[in-house]
């Protein structure tokens, strides 16, 4: 065989094998999701129009906060568990559903309370007292499916992840396009349709998750308490306040109003790209570092390749963005083209540190990585309120969380270098990636 013919086979045969990793799966989930947030994205903007846009994100991240920050990082420590020492999904979530349920309840009666909240603090929102109540219950459901999520990943269920995880997205703008060609659209009804995917996920991950087996039999069933304070410790990191609960459109919406937010939204859809990727990436490195006992070339390796895949997918958004952009949402968002620029950069670094905090989670250092995370994000804060002052441009919002995700990535490497740093007597590897 002609030498070309041995190198082309060889090629062909690592894009093969690195499509069918698990990795991968995840990865291909998650540009279906972003993929379907491009479709949601515009149609809802010339459903509601810029201003109702910024009134449903401004709702949309105050369940978000409620949601993620409800769990007290109870999905990282399930992942933790069930990975680290290969328990049965279904033993670690009995154990915890007691506790679980009171949380869920307490969160959707402080979420739809939160969204009155806003609408006494801000803008007054255009029904309420109905947003809050579709609120309060998406809130629980999502929080429910982050659990069901939880378990599947730990247990490794990479590709069952890959289905499930962009079940929202690809349900809400399936919606969102029904409802565009019947000429009907309002911000509850928007509102409760995105929720009701997160609905649909909490049934079927929970379902899924109780049926697997234990990877160890002899696997010890951590104490309730034991698994709450690992969660707690991972509570920051895990929940990513910087731009994951929704905090910067909280103060965006707050600070400068709905027509801006309706701006930053349009950019977001672009800032996404490289996060959903890197997020993935997360999902995979951050469940699989856990079992190993000599994880530094793993981290190593995948940290350069989130590098590569980041940098790589920010070229490609730069290039189409401005005239995408304008055609799918319309000359009325033009103004967004140099904010949407900045984002789609920062979404390198934000994701990135997102994949760093996820091993950090996986490695044991959780508090280390919580406490990153909030050096970036009292950077985001300081920003963000930095907007009450006059003459800033539409792209600062893109600076603030440009720098707000370098802070905590630093700090993040520096844990890293010093948690990877050769210890005598250290155990063999475990396992291969």
């Amino acid at each position: 065989m002609r030498p070309t013919l041995v190198a082309g086979a060889r090629v062909l045969g690592r894009v093969r094998g690195g499509l069918a990793h698990p990795a991968a799966a995840v990865v291909r989930g998650s540009l279906v999701a972003q993929l379907a947030l491009l479709v949601s994205g515009p149609v809802v903007l010339r459903l509601l129009g810029v201003t109702d846009r910024g009134e449903l994100a401004l709702v949309w991240a105050v369940v978000l906060l409620a949601c993620q920050v409800g769990v007290l990082g109870l999905p990282a420590a399930v992942t933790w568990y069930v990975a680290r020492r290969g328990l049965r999904p279904a033993d670690l979530l009995t154990r915890l559903q007691a506790r679980f349920a009171g949380q869920v309840a307490a969160v959707s009666a402080l979420t739809a309370a939160a969204v009155l909240g806003v609408n006494l603090l801000g803008p007054p929102l255009g029904r309420p007292w109905l947003l809050a109540g579709v609120a309060g219950l998406g809130a629980g459901a999502a929080m429910v499916a982050l659990v069901g999520l939880a378990a599947l990943q730990g247990a490794q269920r990479y590709r069952l992840l890959a289905w499930l995880q962009p079940v929202p997205a690809v349900s809400y703008a399936v919606a969102v396009c029904l409802l565009a060609l019947a000429g009907v659209g309002s911000v509850p009804l928007l509102l409760a349709l995105n929720l009701a995917g997160w609905g649909l996920v909490a049934v079927v991950s929970v379902a899924a998750a109780r049926r697997l087996p234990a990877a160890e039999p002899d696997g010890v069933l951590p104490d309730v308490a034991e698994v709450v304070a690992y969660g707690r410790r991972s509570l920051v990191a895990t929940a990513a306040p910087i731009d994951t609960l929704g905090l910067e459109q909280i103060l965006l919406g707050l600070v400068a109003g709905h027509h801006a937010l309706g701006l930053f939204t349009v950019g977001w859809a672009f800032e996404t790209g490289p996060v959903v990727v890197l997020v993935a990436l997360a999902g995979y490195a951050g469940s699989r570092v856990s079992t190993l006992e000599r994880p530094g070339p793993f981290v190593r390796r995948w940290l350069l390749r989130g590098l590569a895949v980041g940098v790589a997918a920010c070229v490609a958004i730069e290039l189409m963005l401005e005239p995408v952009l304008l055609w799918a949402f319309g000359q009325e968002a033009a103004p967004a083209v140099p904010l949407a620029r900045v984002l789609v950069v920062a979404g390198v670094v934000l994701g990135l540190r997102r994949l760093s905090a996820a091993i950090l989670v996986g490695l044991g250092k959780a508090r280390a990585a919580s406490w990153c995370e909030l050096a970036g994000l009292a950077t985001m804060l300081a920003g963000m309120l930095m907007l009450l002052l006059p003459r800033w441009t539409i792209a600062a919002p893109g600076v603030v969380l440009l720098m707000a995700g370098a802070v905590a990535l630093c700090g993040q490497l520096v844990v890293l270098g010093r948690a990877l740093s050769p210890a005598p007597g250290a155990l063999e590897q475990r396992g291969e990636e």
